[in-house]
């Protein structure tokens, strides 16, 4: 079976107007992002059943819950971002991300189970399909893990090697000083297996519509809406979750220290059928 995931392009405000195509590296530009996102996250139900999480950059990690009637995560994930310009249209880029989590999980005994290291290896690239004028301007984008750790129910790891795609689509326009984004996220992950167990997450899709507002030339303030639908997540063949959307909130700034360097905080906050989630997320990017 397959698995549809989709993500959100990733994004660098610059504080202050601006147009779609200054979202992408310039031709012969280098950038780099370094992320921390912490996560607190309350599961709902007592199956085992891997969250998906989207990070800043944009590509998708895997968040491992376990048994019990009720839990309570700290998870903590670090991204390092890479991104290039081979044209003024097209950017590549690739994320490594890896984690730290501590689970407080009640059922016959209360336990905490602390864990970290590998989340995943990206490769993507973003492409700027029609630039910014008096319609909104439209960007496109495919993203693969190259490697990927997966955790199963019995908590045994693998490194999976591409069996996560994602596509997605990214819209923008100006009205000084706002700027309106839709941002629309669809994407594969191939079922993953070892041994006797299994993996098997259905389609997920995201709709995001924000608002940034410059205050002035070196502070932006965003805030937005995200809806999603989830379809079913199996695990071990067995249906761990139903079908649902929900919808949740996100709001954050962006401060530039200089033309090279800019700060983001966001927050972020989720609420499904299967478990809620809080997310405080802090970005440095850098221009060379």
């Amino acid at each position: 079976m397959k698995r549809f995931c989709l993500f959100l392009l990733p994004l660098t405000l610059f504080a202050k107007p601006f147009k779609v195509e200054e979202v992408l590296s310039d031709k012969n530009e280098l950038r780099t992002d370094f992320t921390i996102s912490y996560m607190n996250i309350t599961k709902k139900t007592e199956q085992f059943s891997p969250i998906v999480y989207e990070t800043n950059q944009g590509d998708f990690v895997t968040i491992p819950t376990y048994e019990g009637s009720s839990s309570n995560q700290d998870y903590i994930n670090y991204t390092q971002g890479l991104k290039y310009g081979l044209t003024k249209d097209l950017e590549i880029f690739t994320n490594i991300s890896f984690y730290t989590s501590s689970t407080h999980t009640s059922g016959d005994s209360f336990e905490t189970k602390n864990d970290n290291g590998f989340n995943s290896l990206n490769l993507g690239f973003n492409y700027l399909v029609k630039e910014e004028d008096d319609k909104p301007s439209f960007l496109v984008g495919l993203s693969t893990d190259i490697l990927e750790n997966t955790t199963y129910s019995d908590n045994s790891k693998n490194n999976e090697k591409f069996k996560s795609y994602s596509l997605f689509a990214t819209s923008y326009y100006t009205v000084d000083p706002l700027v309106f984004s839709l941002e629309a996220d669809y994407g594969l992950n191939m079922k993953k297996e070892l041994n006797n167990h299994s993996i098997d997450s259905g389609e997920v899709f995201t709709l995001t519509p924000q608002v940034y507002f410059a205050i002035n030339p070196f502070i932006n303030l965003n805030w937005g809406l995200k809806y999603q639908f989830n379809q079913k997540n199996r695990v071990d063949d067995k249906v761990v979750s139903n079908s649902g959307s929900s919808v949740g909130y996100l709001f954050g700034g962006s401060y530039e220290f200089s033309t090279k360097t800019v700060f983001e905080l966001n927050y972020e906050n989720s609420d499904t059928n299967d478990y809620s989630m809080n997310n405080i997320t802090a970005t440095v990017s850098y221009k060379f």
